[in-house]
Order: structure tokens, then sequence, then C-alpha cells
């Protein structure tokens, strides 16, 4: 179910009506109606959009999949807690932000939403240069992939995924959990890197899964290594499209206690942008889906306004944009 973003979230401090350095996001973000523009791409409505923006927003307002997968829900409030975040901050570089709005379900399953929802990635990918899907649960993941493989229907994708968990579950519904499974079960050669798994947070089934399956993985313990960027390297050289996806509860609880599983002993933030920005070098990712905010276990807003910091670095070190 689609619904048009919310131009209250987008308010903050003003410093100045005009002069655009002294500007926040907010006063640069466009609410967009994506039911007002038509799917025909030759159509003069969408070439009237077409890049017009420098960075789309799209939520994922959905955890049914979290309760699937036996975790604790609240991430479907996640998009709008990281929106009022993220439009609070500076604007610098004088960018353009569209709000795409929301896809959210009521169905007890979480299939028809993943569908919409990467239907929804399609209409809006010629909107902007670059891409924030934000959730919700990290069912986002197919949705996500789905989006793309419409986007890029001949062109191989590499996924590369920041997050504590494989996420290879298998059931008879789409979860939080499974996401993975169903892109590498539905496209064999698509490859699939894990970055920060703990060892702890999945079971020697999960790890014999993603060895059957040839998937590549650093364990978090091992993710300051030098070889981390060479197995990043080696990885985007193989595919022309790389899925860029970070699940929160890969970043240590004490940063992000915000999330529907929280970590300890997990990655810092600092880390994890480091990894993002790595993989954003070279220019294979437009769209990065950034899943499990759970703001009804946030304290003080601190896991939404950490994502809000690692959105502003990302779109300021980004070439998609420059």
């Amino acid at each position: 179910m689609y619904t048009k973003g919310d131009e209250q979230l987008w308010t903050g401090r003003i410093d100045d009506t005009e002069k655009k350095e002294h500007f926040r996001n907010f006063q640069v973000t466009d609410v967009v109606n994506l039911k007002g523009i038509d799917d025909n791409r030759e159509n003069e409505q969408i070439k009237e959009h077409t890049a017009q923006y420098d960075v789309g927003i799209l939520g994922y307002a959905v955890d049914r999949g979290v309760y699937l997968n036996q975790g604790r829900v609240g991430a479907q409030q996640g998009p709008d807690a990281i929106r009022e975040k993220f439009g609070n901050m500076a604007l610098m570089n004088d960018i353009t932000i569209g709000d795409f709005g929301n896809i959210s379900t009521d169905e007890t399953y979480v299939e028809n939403v993943q569908t919409e929802y990467a239907h929804m990635i399609k209409k809006s990918h010629s909107l902007a240069k670059f891409h924030l899907l934000l959730g919700g649960g990290h069912d986002i993941s197919y949705a996500h992939y789905k989006g793309l493989r419409q986007i890029y229907p001949h062109q191989s994708i590499g996924v590369i995924n920041i997050d504590a968990h494989f996420d290879l579950r298998d059931a008879k519904h789409a979860t939080s959990g499974t996401g993975f499974k169903q892109i590498i079960d539905e496209d064999p050669e698509a490859g699939y890197l894990v970055l920060g798994i703990q060892q702890a947070g999945n079971t020697q089934h999960l790890f014999n899964i993603a060895n059957d399956r040839g998937v590549e993985y650093v364990l978090a313990e091992h993710i300051d290594q030098d070889s981390t960027n060479e197995r990043i390297a080696s990885f985007i050289d193989k595919y022309d499209v790389i899925m860029l996806t970070l699940c929160l509860d890969v970043i240590d609880s004490a940063y992000a206690p915000g999330v529907s599983a929280p970590c300890s002993f997990g990655l810092s933030p600092k880390q994890v942008l480091r990894l993002i920005l790595e993989v954003l070098k070279y220019d294979k990712t437009q769209h990065i889906s950034i899943a499990e905010m759970n703001p009804k276990y946030d304290i003080d807003g601190r896991t939404a306004k950490m994502v809000g910091h690692i959105m502003f670095r990302m779109l300021h070190r980004n070439s998609n944009i420059e």
C-alpha cells in the first residue's frame, strides 16, 4: 500500500530562508507523490521528473517480516524516524532531495508488499541520481533485488550485505531472515558477500548453507584487516551492478539500541561508514537499503540520528551526485 510522504516530518531549525549556506536538508526536500507519475517511461509526465533530484528516499514501512522471523516488531516506524533526524542535518554541496513516500502492508505475509516495493523502486529510479531505501525489516532485501532486476534485466548483480547475520533461512513464507536465500535461489548467478558476520549470531547450520552456496563473508572480528578491501574489490569486479544493503543490527548496541535484533561486540558506525564508502567508490551502486531501524527500542533517537549521520556522509562523498 503506497502512501505519499508526510511533509510534517521535514521540519527543523531555520537559520535563513534564502541563503543556502544556512540551509538544512528539510529546506531542499520535495515530497513527491509517485501515484501522480505515469509508469510509462515515454510519458511526458515522467520526462519532466527525470533526474530532478540528486537523492531520492523511499520507505519500506513494514515489520511483518520481522514478526514472521520471531523478532521484535517496531521497525514499521523506522523510515519516518530516520527522515526526521536526517532532515534537520546541515545541507552540504547544494543537493536536492525527493521524498518518494512509503510502502506498507496490513497483510499477513510480505510477498505482495515486496513486489509492490520493487515496482516503486523501478518507478522512482529515473527521478534521482542516488536512492536511499529505508526500512523496515530486512525483507526489504529481496524487494530491493527485485527492483534492481527490473531496472537491470540483463546485467549481472552482486549483493553486498553489511550484516551480523546471513539471512539465509528457509521458510514457507518470506521473512526478514530469508531475503538472501530468495535472491540466490532465484538467480544462481547473483553473488553474495556479507561483511560483519557474528559467529555467535548464526548457527552452524547457517554457516553450512553459506559454504554450500558459495557465499563469501568476512567476520566482524576481521573487518579491519587489509584483506577486507581486497575481498570487496575482487567481488565487485565480477558484477555489472552492486546491490548494497545495510542491516543496522551489525552495529554495536551501544551505538544502535533501536534495532530489531541488538548486537553486542558489533561494528562501530565509523567501521560501517568505511565499508559503505569503499563499495560506493566503484560506481556500480545507485541504491542502498538500510534495514531494521526500530524506534520502539531507540534511546533518545540515538539510532535514528546515527543513521542520519551515515546517510549524510555517504551522500557527500558520492560520485553519483557530484
